[in-house]
């Protein structure tokens, strides 16, 4: 299974091939840091409108559904973020 860091730099090289250059600026200038970056990726994915890739969405969700089943801390992703990714 992929680990959340992998998701993280999947759905960020997506972003950063297809969403606006203004997105584009944005993802280039956020670091990865404490948590909340695959929320952030995805939301702008979700506020873009843009589509990510159902493999992608499917990978995530999986993660997600293992964290929780495990009792691992949960990705932090939130509510409108899974909602989004379960469409």
């Amino acid at each position: 299974m992929l680990t959340y860091f992998d998701l993280y730099k999947r759905v960020r090289r997506h972003l950063e091939k297809t969403a606006n250059p203004a997105v584009q600026q944005l993802i280039a200038d956020y670091e990865y840091g404490e948590g909340e970056d695959l929320d952030f990726i995805v939301s702008l994915a979700f506020e873009e409108q843009g589509e990510l890739p159902e493999i992608l969405c499917k990978q995530l969700i999986a993660l997600q559904d293992d964290y929780a089943k495990t009792g691992d801390y949960p990705l932090p992703l939130s509510k409108v973020t899974r909602q989004y990714l379960r469409q």
